[in-house]
Formats: C-alpha cells, structure tokens, sequence
C-alpha cells in the first residue's frame, strides 16, 4: 500500500510497466500501485481514536498535522470534539467521504460507550432506543441517536419544514439504517435475519444478540 503524502485532493498517481505508446496502441497495461487510502485521512481517523480515548491532546496533534500543511491554524486540547473533528473531515475528504456511513460508525460508538456528546450538549445515546422501538409506527418522537442529532442540525432540507409541491422533507432515526430487502431474508433459510427496526417486516425481529453494557465496548 503506498500513501499519499499531498493529502486527499490529489490526482491518483499510478505506474504502469508499459510504455505510454504501448498503451495508447494496444490498451494494455502492467501491475500498478495505486494509493489505497490517503494519508490525510489516517491522521484523521487517528484523531478520532484519541477522542474516543480521551486523549484530546493528540487528536489535537493530529488534526494538526493535516491543518498545518494546509496552512490552517493549529488546534489545541480544548478546541477538540466530534464536531471539530467531523469539519475537519468534511473540510479536508468532501466528495471523497462516505459521510452517511462516517456518521453511522460514530453514533454506534456513542451508543456503546456511553460517552457524553459535547457539542449537543453532553446527550448521552444508548443502544436500546438507537432507532426506535420495535414497530414500524409512531417512530417520529421515539428513540434519538447521533446521526439524527447531527443531520437535523446541518442539512438545510430535512426535519427544516423545506417542502416541495409533493411532501416535506422529514427523516427519523431508524433511517439512519437502510431496510433489508425482503428477498434476502425470505432466501436466508439457514437462520433468521432481522429487518432493522422502523420499517415493515421488524415486529417479526427475534431477540437480538446480547447488547454490551454502557462502556463495555470500551474495555474490550
């Protein structure tokens, strides 16, 4: 794996064993590294280790290697929280995240470690209500996680009253997990998949695995 030291907006650079003129004729090419991840974003999710540690000094250090050769000014320990961290990686990837899985991962390891979420206020999540009750009704005001947080504050479409001539732009929390095609779980007859929970087919769900305890996950 080779990383790429110009940060996350550079070109891909790939090395091809054939001549550029071989190419062109016969469209052919040889083995060729390629950079599979940018090291910008080891830095970044480096960053993000160290506040789900605690350990705001080097996720500072971190985010600070980025900043600095873009210029930017440095961070400190006090200015570090999943906000800050989460600018930084919409500042720096942009269309190269993933943002809705980015999200996702983050609201789970809020959910399991139990670690208050500074910039709402040190709301706590907790696996149990992550999206919603068991049902697929009356989801709207049940369950709260931090991918819902964070998108009702920053989107200028949903949960804003921004409609269009057919409906209004909503969401709820069990949409930050998508729904399972049906055919999958009628053609898995080895087991039972559950549907994730807010949508049809979730009140047929059998006990789930045995959720860790609050800071569990962090233990381990």
């Amino acid at each position: 794996m080779t990383l790429s030291v110009a940060g996350s907006h550079g070109h891909t650079i790939k090395y091809t064993s054939q001549t550029q003129q071989q190419v062109v004729v016969n469209g052919k090419g040889g083995s060729s590294p390629i950079y599979l991840m940018h090291s910008a974003e080891v830095y970044l999710m480096l960053a993000e280790c160290y506040y789900w540690k605690d350990n705001l000094g080097e996720a500072a250090n971190m985010l600070n290697v980025v900043r600095n050769r873009a210029g930017a000014d440095p961070l400190t320990a006090q200015d570090v929280n999943i906000g800050e961290i989460l600018n930084e990686r919409a500042r720096e990837l942009y269309y190269e995240e993933h943002r809705h899985i980015t999200l996702v991962r983050i609201a789970y390891t809020y959910a399991l470690t139990g670690k208050p979420c500074e910039v709402f206020g040190g709301r706590t999540y907790k696996m149990e209500n992550l999206c919603g009750p068991k049902g697929s009704s009356d989801l709207k005001d049940a369950g709260y996680n931090f991918w819902f947080d964070w998108i009702s504050q920053h989107n200028n479409f949903y949960n804003k009253g921004v409609k269009n001539k057919f409906a209004e732009y909503t969401m709820s929390v069990h949409h930050m997990l998508w729904p399972i095609p049906n055919k999958d779980i009628r053609a898995n007859t080895n087991g039972h998949i559950n549907q994730n929970n807010g949508y049809l087919g979730c009140e047929n769900n059998v006990t789930p695995l045995e959720i860790p305890e609050e800071g569990q996950f962090m233990k381990d």
